[in-house]
């Protein structure tokens, strides 16, 4: 049978499992701090040393194509090739490799095509200076022979520094948060539209076509008598038993749990004396078979927030193939707090 998402069920228990869902998200902000963490110590095992060195460009007269083609791009570009790398490489000696050194240097120009900035970033503070000083002299060298400039020259120098890894852990926290919320709000909503807990009586006479004649609650939880969700349910199942009782010699109660839960059933209905409990009994298969007299009706027992359809469903086709009578349904041990807040949407004054 074909049915809608009870909307109204799907936002209950969102409602009803938002403690856990935060639980899940600061879960997944330590995780996700954590592993962001680890990742930096890891980082940090490579330490870093930069130098950075400003330069001034000072253009020869009338080089005005110059200043467009020395930009931020075409300097490091420049920076490559013999006239700069390949004189520093000869000063450095033959304790280095050209390709390394190369990786290690950096040109920028940040506002000004006068001011060049050059950074050298290595593992070895001692070879961070000795580089920046060969680029110094490869460069001014450089600005000296080529026609396009006057002279370069070095105007700002500062000390070579350890470098900082920024620490972005409050971002990893807030993501591995909301993906650790939109995981367990995914598999919420999943599970409940797969359509195998009952939440609802209208959930069973949607998916198995029988009248439930009431529920139960749970007696683990607080009992409110003037809660009128509560009596209000009372009073149905109690007017549905007995409705039951007078059309049927018997009534038989089946489940999907060996008769656990219809025995659960028995003993509560009898404590509390909402029906004559002598026409009510627990369905047994082989019994039935040898006394098939007598006007006899099964009721399903159905609990609460369980993935139940498909057992339940078996136990029913069961007990038709036995020529049992599966008249209608109960869902017991209810949560009082999921029904509070799923019925008090509806609007007041309606029936239950």
């Amino acid at each position: 049978m074909q049915q809608g998402v009870d909307s109204r069920a799907l936002f209950t228990v969102f409602v009803t499992k938002l403690p856990r869902l935060l639980i899940l998200a600061v879960a997944g902000a330590v995780v996700g701090s954590g592993l962001y963490l680890l990742i930096v110590l890891v980082k940090m095992q490579e330490i870093c040393y930069v130098s950075e060195t400003e330069y001034y460009i000072q253009f020869a007269e009338g080089q005005y194509e110059a200043k467009n083609y020395y930009n931020a791009y075409t300097w490091n570009d420049v920076l490559g090739i013999n006239g700069i790398l390949g004189r520093a490489m000869e000063i450095l000696g033959n304790g280095y490799d050209r390709s390394q050194v190369r990786e290690m240097i950096r040109a920028d120009i940040f506002s000004d095509v006068r001011y060049l900035t050059i950074t050298v970033r290595g593992q070895d503070a001692k070879q961070v200076e000795e580089i920046k000083n060969a680029l110094r002299t490869a460069l001014e060298e450089f600005g000296a022979v080529m026609e396009e400039f006057a002279s370069i020259y070095q105007i700002k120098d500062l000390e070579i520094v350890q470098e900082e890894i920024p620490l972005f852990a409050w971002r990893a926290a807030f993501l591995g948060a909301v993906i650790a919320a939109g995981i367990g709000g995914f598999v919420t909503a999943f599970c409940f539209c797969m359509g195998s807990v009952f939440y609802t009586k209208r959930d069973i006479t949607v998916r198995l076509g029988l009248p439930v004649y009431g529920m139960t609650f749970r007696k683990k939880h607080y009992t409110d008598k003037d809660n009128p969700i509560e009596k209000r349910q009372t009073d149905m199942l109690c007017e549905g038993l007995k409705l039951l009782a007078e059309n049927h010699t018997k009534i038989l109660l089946m489940d999907a749990d060996g008769g656990q839960e219809a025995a659960a059933f028995l003993r509560d209905i009898s404590d509390r004396g909402l029906v004559d409990c002598s026409r009510f009994g627990l369905y047994d298969a082989e019994k039935e078979a040898k006394d098939s007299g007598g006007d006899s009706a099964i009721m399903a027992v159905i609990p609460f927030g369980r993935p139940y359809r498909e057992k339940i469903t078996d136990e029913i086709d069961f007990v038709q193939l036995h020529g049992g009578r599966v008249v209608a349904a109960v869902l017991t041990q209810a949560d009082r707090i999921w029904s509070t807040v799923y019925y008090a949407q509806q609007c007041i004054g309606k029936n239950y």
